[in-house]
């Protein structure tokens, strides 16, 4: 019986036939029916109940009395007793008659219903709704109780402190003390310097790893763990939005807290200076993106396990796409980009971030800032005279050699889409000399002439960008000899330069260890060397790797700055997906589509 009770609590309905229960039996059931003789329906409803009716239908004198009051036990044999009490005879001998007959029974029954029904309408009639006393508080006031509840919550569990205490300044200590590396050699009379450090990349990089994966492990149980609370408060109507608002503000403030102590400890031990509110900044916005990733997967998944065995999924493309461990340029040319970062890198929070901070700390250090504007000119003024004058110098040449010959005019046909597409755009980007045999690049047209014309356009620009690299490096020399005059400021020069500047990073937004200086790919020329000094071309975002600076809407932007934005619009994104709960839709919609897909 005990397994039957326990088969109606998990909502089964138990249809149980018995004689003779025991008192314990008989007060298990949650409803009783009796039929009596002629199949009349005499009584339905709560078994103990049940004695108190029938005795007070049969007028007995102790008519409130169904238990014993000693031992509070239920007879459930004097229902029967009543049921079928016979009248006595002017003898007092017992007859066969009883004294209410199972159709009284019945009336007895039926008159107890309709005058339940008639309450029960009346109830309905009244116009008059009754008072409320429960009042939802406005979405003001439940985000301050679901704030205030949270924060006890995160306080009372004191594992939950311990980790989030201890974890990011044990991270940040083990990864800024290992990496930090200086030479041991008997030359080195200054130590450690920042410039030397060859793994500042490598402590940038896995600064904003650390940032997303913290982030993502400390707000992936934030929603699962009151799942209980929210389906018992349901009922109370109270508000989605109150309750996210809630737990983003105290992950936002826990996520600004563990980044300020990350960029407290590792630039301190690293020793990175002039940088520390850069580095928190963009390091607090992929902590916050990876908050509010965390929070969608915790709404979106049933238990903690299959949370946890996902966020190594969500990391490891970090990783692998973010453009430092593989270049881009050097993925699967199928799924990659030559000139930009393919549409992939636009979703990884780790590329925006490490960008920022790679661009910043290589371009506005308080050493590199000073020479950065010469700098860009020189390598503009470099990469035109000396790679591409170049390479449209040698495709001119091969259109002038293989001009008469028929075999090679498919080659000469793609010299000149590329020369074409070259000039014009030098053409939009210097307007200091005029080519006006551009609409003659074609293999028709093509004649001496025309190519004497391009050649001297060529020499022209060669003497152009000559004369800008002399005048900006003559510009930067004078700097720099304004800095040196003694042999005091000599050396304090070349110790702001260790101190601020670093090899490996300058190598990084250089490219300086690819091969690769420029490419050609369908009919343009793509600049591979110096991409910290390249301003994009693309009006929205799109750049390529380590820009500089990218355009919106026409107009120049700073990296650091709008890397920053787009990283917020990312967190952004997530909360609209958060509050709709679009994740969880999508993923709670799959088992629907593959069953669907199984039935035909």
């Amino acid at each position: 019986m005990d397994l039957l009770k326990e088969l109606t609590l998990k909502g089964k309905l138990v249809f149980v036939v018995i004689h003779q229960p025991s008192s314990e039996l008989f007060k298990m059931f949650d409803k009783l029916l009796i039929i009596d003789e002629g199949g009349y329906l005499i009584y339905k409803g709560n078994p103990v109940d049940s004695i108190v009716y029938f005795k007070t239908k049969a007028n007995f004198a102790n008519w409130n009395d169904s238990e014993c009051p000693v031992c509070g036990n239920v007879n459930p044999d004097q229902i029967f007793n009543i049921i079928e009490s016979r009248i006595l005879d002017e003898y007092g001998n017992v007859t066969q008659t009883r004294k209410i007959s199972p159709k009284e029974w019945n009336d007895f029954l039926e008159n107890k219903k309709e005058a339940e029904n008639e309450k029960h309408e009346k109830l309905q009639l009244q116009k008059e709704i009754p008072d409320n006393p429960f009042k939802i508080p406005n979405k003001l006031r439940q985000f301050k109780v679901f704030i205030t509840r949270d924060v006890i919550s995160k306080l009372n569990n004191k594992q939950y402190l311990i980790i989030n205490i201890f974890e990011t300044p044990l991270l940040t200590f083990l990864l800024s003390y290992i990496v930090k590396y200086y030479s041991i050699d008997v030359t080195n009379v200054l130590g450690y310097t920042l410039y030397d450090n060859s793994n500042l990349p490598i402590y940038i990089f896995m600064a904003v790893i650390i940032a997303i994966f913290v982030g993502l492990t400390v707000s992936a149980e934030e929603i699962i763990k009151d799942r209980k609370i929210l389906k018992r408060e349901r009922f109370l109507n109270l508000s989605w939005s109150s309750y996210l608002l809630s737990k983003v503000a105290i992950l936002l403030v826990l996520s600004a807290i563990q980044s300020f102590i990350f960029v407290l400890i590792g630039n301190s031990i690293m020793e990175i200076k002039g940088m520390f509110f850069e580095y928190w900044i963009v390091l607090f916005s992929a902590w916050s993106c990876a908050n509010l990733l965390g929070l969608n997967i915790s709404d979106s998944f049933k238990t903690a396990v299959t949370i946890y065995i996902l966020i190594p999924f969500l990391v490891i493309p970090q990783l692998i796409l973010s453009g430092i461990v593989v270049p881009y340029d050097k993925l699967n040319p199928e799924i990659s980009s030559t000139g930009t970062i393919p549409f992939y890198g636009e979703i990884i929070t780790a590329r925006w971030a490490y960008e920022a901070l790679a661009v910043k700390q290589f371009k506005d250090n308080e050493f590199e800032k000073q020479f950065y504007p010469y700098d860009k000119i020189m390598s503009i003024a470099d990469y035109k005279k000396n790679y591409w004058l170049r390479t449209l110098s040698n495709k001119i040449i091969d259109c002038e050699r293989y001009l008469n010959n028929p075999k090679k005019k498919n080659v000469v046909e793609n010299n000149l889409i590329l020369l074409r597409n070259e000039i014009k755009k030098e053409l939009k980007e210097n307007d200091k000399f005029k080519f006006d045999q551009l609409n003659k690049l074609y293999y028709d047209s093509l004649n001496s002439s025309v190519i004497s014309s391009v050649n001297n356009y060529f020499n022209l620009l060669n003497r152009y960008y000559i004369k800008l690299y002399n005048k900006a490096n003559l510009l930067k020399d004078e700097l720099i000899s304004q800095q040196q005059q003694t042999k005091e400021e000599k050396y304090k020069f070349i110790l702001q330069k260790k101190k601020y500047t670093n090899r490996a990073l300058t190598d990084f937004v250089c490219n300086s260890n690819s091969l690769e200086r420029i490419v050609e790919y369908k009919g343009h020329l793509y600049q591979k060397i110096n991409p910290i000094f390249h301003d994009p071309e693309s009006n929205f975002i799109k750049a390529h790797f380590y820009a500089p600076r990218k355009k919106l809407f026409g107009n120049y932007y700073s990296t650091f700055w709008l890397n920053v934005i787009v990283i917020w619009v990312m967190n952004l994104l997530f909360y609209i997906t958060l509050y709709y709960r679009l994740f969880r839709k999508l993923i709670n919609s799959i088992p629907d589509i593959f069953s669907k897909k199984k039935r035909f």
